[in-house]
């Protein structure tokens, strides 16, 4: 992992072991360091990350580091359920080289809270910012599940065929997402949705 790491830019990164450090349940004994425990996750990673998937990785022309940080954001950006779907739409965008255009990546930068963006937020002078920079953000933005890795490394096939590009959220208390193939679609899908997501801010009190 290590050398994982060393390969990956990790100059600007906020934290160097970010979406490296496995979600899952361990047994750690009382008398464990930090670098035991971060040792352990470390592994746990390496475990997930099989043989298979650095072959699926390399047919992509990604790195284990381009994948994590690809999982990371779908991890944020949906429920399970639209895991492969979501991944497509990233695969299109990048295929096409447009940003990236998440709002994950955004609000990992900047801490912001809200579901509604402001213009502002978009333009957060970040590695992190997928609206003012092309391609993948400079790492990942959270440790993403087995899941999400697997839908980085397979996105939906019928959606990359149908070259669908853009998403946005329907219900913010559901997670519930809208996919759209061309950008007039989108725009009206967004003029759908929007008030629902200032509606949750508020509710939230954000």
């Amino acid at each position: 992992m290590a050398d994982v790491l060393a390969t990956a830019n990790v100059s600007a990164r906020m934290f160097v072991l970010e979406g490296y450090l496995a979600p899952d349940t361990y047994e750690v004994y009382t008398n464990a360091t930090a670098e035991d425990i971060i040792k352990k996750l470390l592994s746990q990673t390496e475990a997930v990350f099989t043989n298979d998937d650095h072959d699926r990785a390399d047919e992509l022309n990604m790195t284990m580091d381009q994948v994590i940080t690809l999982a990371s954001m779908i991890e944020k950006e949906a429920k399970t359920a639209d895991f492969a779907k979501v991944s497509a739409v990233f695969h299109n965008r990048l295929k096409q080289n447009m940003t990236l255009g998440s709002d994950v990546t955004v609000k990992y930068a900047s801490g912001v809270k809200r579901m509604s963006l402001t213009n502002e937020d978009l333009q957060v002078n970040s590695p992190y910012n997928t609206y003012v920079n092309r391609g993948l953000p400079i790492g990942p933005i959270c440790s993403p599940s087995a899941a999400a890795i697997q839908a980085a490394l397979y996105p939906d096939e019928q959606f990359i065929s149908d070259n669908y590009l853009y998403f946005c959220s329907t219900d913010p208390n559901t997670g519930e997402l809208y996919f759209s193939r061309t950008l007039e679609e989108h725009n009206l899908a967004v003029s759908i949705y929007a008030p629902l997501w200032q509606a949750y801010d508020k509710e939230q009190g954000l």
